[in-house]
């Protein structure tokens, strides 16, 4: 069973966990930018998604597409989409998307994921910032496998 769903807003990459003792204990807790997409997004997975988290190993095709800067709104850049070379690395932005995966049900744990494709972009011209994801079972062997 295949999954895909668009996530609309500014995607959020995972921040570094903040640590703060209080009375004498330790805690240890996500910055609220994040906590707050994670949250979001878990929802809005959640409700695209009705059935029994996914089994077997996983492939994720994510799409990260953030507000346009204005440096690139100039005719000079084109209409289309960029690549986005900033930070909010890829990775951390997969991350935070995996966990929100995960928090919906899509699979059990992140760790079945074994394939991923990945793209960081600035959105075009004429839309919104908004992450796409398609997560799918493996069932197939990897290539060049004997």
């Amino acid at each position: 069973m295949k999954f895909e769903c668009t996530i609309p807003g500014q995607p959020v990459p995972m921040g570094r966990p903040r640590v703060t003792t209080k009375g004498g204990f330790t805690r240890a807790y996500l910055p609220k930018a994040t906590r707050d997409w994670l949250t979001m997004a878990s929802t809005i997975i959640k409700a695209h998604w009705r059935h029994e988290p996914m089994a077997t190993p996983v492939g994720v095709r994510a799409c990260f597409v953030s507000r346009r800067p204005n440096k690139l709104k100039a005719r000079k850049h084109g209409d289309n989409r960029q690549y986005r070379p900033v930070r909010g690395d890829v990775d951390n932005l997969l991350k935070s998307l995996l966990d929100a995966c995960q928090s919906a049900g899509v699979f059990h744990d992140d760790g079945q994921c074994a394939y991923v494709e990945c793209y960081d972009l600035y959105a075009a011209r004429d839309e919104g910032p908004h992450v796409e994801v398609e997560v799918f079972p493996l069932t197939s062997p990897p290539p060049g496998a004997a």
